[in-house]
């Protein structure tokens, strides 16, 4: 029994220890850029790199100005009106 408590212990410290749901994926802020003709919510890299992501709903979250996540994406070479940065994919999105 006591085996069972420490590994159950061991488990749950490694799951919570996982920085993110998304192999591989970088940090990242969703900013609002409605005010600009086009535009809506955008993903700003830590870089400062905008992307403009053409399936940001598609996801179990509700996207909103200021929210931290971690996003894995792909470019999709897209025109685009906002004209800010790359239309990408996201392949995934989670909080941080």
């Amino acid at each position: 029994m006591k085996s069972l408590f420490v590994f159950l212990t061991f488990s749950l410290f490694f799951v919570s220890c996982d920085r993110t749901s998304c192999e591989n994926a970088q940090a990242a802020t969703i900013e609002d850029y409605t005010g600009l003709d086009g535009c809506g919510l955008v993903i700003k890299l830590q870089n400062g790199e905008v992307l403009e992501p053409v399936n940001l709903n598609d996801f179990n979250i509700t996207p909103t100005d200021g929210m931290k996540v971690w996003v894995k994406y792909h470019e999709v070479g897209m025109m685009s009106i906002c004209m800010v940065g790359p239309t990408v994919e996201i392949d995934c999105l989670a909080k941080r």
